[in-house]
């Protein structure tokens, strides 16, 4: 069971700095560091005309949109190299989509496969490149760290522009221009863009610059299609939908930049004119069962949020690249025949069901080679022959999330592990995998997130000893234990529309702006009832004062049902929400841990 945790109240002269605000809104303020004006105008008020950084801050931006323009007027052979990954996924289609736009007739574009490429630009994958004869390499989401393919690809004469938002190593590729806001040489302003996001600021600057300065979507006329005529403006915004699901996906924190970007692709993505995604939101049951084909384009199809996103399409367009190859899920967004959207979509759909029970098998397979774990165990490795590559790095993460502590898994056959890690944030696992690099064929990822391999038992027994090693000493004073960190203590009848009116302001809630969480003491159960197809779920009366709310909890009946009965005082920790059924909308607490009995045992 978590223990609670109340965030530090915010300061007297933080609320005498800003008097007309209440005070749970000052701390979820405070909480996420807003602590100017205009730092909270932005936030709650995002404004796509003010918010978004100039493209041409990223130092090497120039040096990209001068190669890439050479490379469309001269008609090269251009070759966009991605990623698996929801985020990859959707930038290559982003920079696919921007190049025909601006005129490049000779382009192609090629995501590895998970298992038998792994991430990044490889050696293999170099001399192919050569060999086709590319002249022009763009990479998407990757390529910050493959310092040798690289330049053996620069050494054939081609041109090679790097975007990605990946950790860097000690050195960077030796490339035409590189823009990844991650690296500490980089001016870009805002240093947490999703790699569809990179992709996106590339995209802006192409059409700010010679010879095109949006000219070319100004003579085209409206279609379904995403292409519109009122000038790049439009068009441009007709790409957030990409970037919304990649940002969302990458669980990039959306904040700064990176909320504008999703608050407004969320608006794209309700509206999108992508028949695989349309399709793709049908089979996901996010569908309101319209008939979409006469609506204008414009319309509000959907009505989803992040948690949608996050949840359902994301997971989904992951499990191509997961189960099969990346490239169905690649097709899927960028189809425009109805016919292959929906056998599409159907496939995509199969292979998350199966996605779904090969990842329960590893989890559980995963905690039998873990046992019993102690306080002692600082970092949690595992190895199994025939795990799924494309599957250790959502079991890491789940892993994670429930022993709390770094978490690395690896699928190996005689001659390979292939590993992928999670962590917590006070452990910095790519860095970490810098300081036993000599063991590693290559590795990469983020400050909570790593992929990596090694290509023996030997290396193998090495690299366990030394990470944990690592871990021991950066760890050996964190408490592991898991904790559920809560914005602020609430009495009953604070939680009214007023408070939820201005909680809809701090939509959309995602990374590093999650839903917020409130503490309520001495609640009287009046009713508790289970509810559901499998009575999985409970419902509540809840009695604070002269004051009753209704309450729910999902899955929580086997675990909470034989423990709390009607007339018991529990303290809870709640999401705060409206409930809408049959045209009725009413206040409703969601319930996310709760404790019977003694006040604030858990804190």
């Amino acid at each position: 069971m978590p223990r609670w945790l109340l965030k530090p109240k915010y300061p007297s002269d933080f609320a005498e700095k800003f008097p007309g605000y209440g005070s749970e809104i000052l701390q979820l303020l405070y909480d996420r560091g807003l602590d100017t004006q205009e730092k909270i105008d932005e936030f709650l008020k995002p404004d796509f005309s003010q918010d978004i950084h100039d493209p041409f801050l990223f130092k090497d931006m120039v040096k990209a949109v001068e190669r890439i323009n050479l490379a469309i007027e001269n008609q090269e052979k251009i070759l966009i190299y991605g990623d698996y990954d929801a985020d990859g996924v959707t930038a290559t289609v982003l920079v696919e989509k921007i190049l025909r736009r601006l005129g490049a007739k000779n382009v192609d574009i090629y995501i590895p496969h998970r298992e038998t490429d792994g991430y990044g630009v490889s050696e293999k994958n170099a001399e192919k490149i050569i060999a086709d004869k590319v002249n022009l390499v763009i990479t998407v989401d990757c390529g910050i760290t493959n310092i040798e393919p690289i330049k053996k690809i620069r050494q054939a004469g081609i041109g090679v522009v790097i975007t990605d938002h990946h950790l860097a190593g000690e050195n960077l590729p030796e490339a035409d221009a590189i823009l990844d806001c991650s690296i500490e040489s980089e001016t870009y302003p805002f240093k947490k863009l999703a790699g569809v996001g990179v992709a996106y600021k590339l995209a802006q600057a192409l059409f700010l610059s010679p010879p095109f300065q949006g000219g070319v979507a100004r003579q085209t006329q409206c279609s379904r299609d995403g292409v519109v005529n009122n000038g790049f403006s439009a068009f441009e915004k007709w790409l957030l939908d990409l970037v919304a699901i990649g940002t969302i996906g990458d669980v990039s924190p959306i904040l700064g930049e990176n909320r504008t970007l999703v608050s407004y692709g969320l608006k794209v993505l309700n509206k999108t004119p992508r028949k695989g995604l349309q399709e793709l939101i049908r089979v996901s049951s996010l569908s309101n069962g319209e008939e979409l084909k006469d609506l204008p384009l414009g319309s509000d199809l959907y009505d989803l949020d992040v948690r949608n996103v996050s949840f359902q399409i994301v997971p989904r367009i992951n499990a191509a690249g997961r189960m099969d190859h990346a490239s169905l899920a690649y097709n899927l967004l960028t189809t425009e025949n109805e016919v292959e959207a929906i056998a599409l979509a159907r496939d995509i759909q199969q292979k998350n069901t199966e996605r779904q029970k090969v990842a329960d098998q590893m989890l559980s397979e995963a905690k039998e080679i873990f046992g019993q774990v102690n306080d002692s165990q600082k970092i949690l490795i595992a190895t199994k022959a025939g795990w799924g590559v494309g599957l250790v790095g959502l079991v890491a993460g789940k892993l994670k999330d429930e022993y709390n502590r770094p978490i690395i898994l690896f699928s190996h056959d005689d001659h390979k592990y292939i590993g992928s890690g999670r962590s917590i944030p006070e452990f910095n696992i790519t860095e970490n995998l810098g300081k036993c690099a000599e063991f590693l064929v290559r590795f990469g990822g983020h400050s909570q997130a790593c992929g990596l391999e090694i290509n023996c038992e030997e290396n193998y027994q090495n690299f366990t000893r030394r990470i944990i090693v690592l871990a021991e000493e950066k760890l050996k004073n964190v408490e592991l234990a898991p904790t559920l960190e809560i914005d602020t203590e609430i009495v009953l009848k604070d939680l009214d529309w007023e408070l939820f009116d201005e909680l809809e302001k701090f939509e959309p809630f995602a990374e590093a702006n999650p839903m917020p969480l409130f503490l309520v003491k001495n609640l009287k159960v009046v009713e508790i009832m289970t509810i559901g197809k499998d009575a999985k779920h409970l419902r509540f009366q809840l009695k604070q004062g002269n004051l009753v709310r209704k309450a729910i909890s999902f899955g929580t009946a086997e675990k909470w049902g034989s423990q709390i009965k009607a007339g018991d005082i529990i303290d809870a920790v709640v999401e705060f929400g409206v409930n809408e059924w049959n045209g009725n909308r009413e206040l409703q607490l969601k319930i996310i841990d709760v404790s019977v009995g003694l006040s604030s045992q858990k804190l």
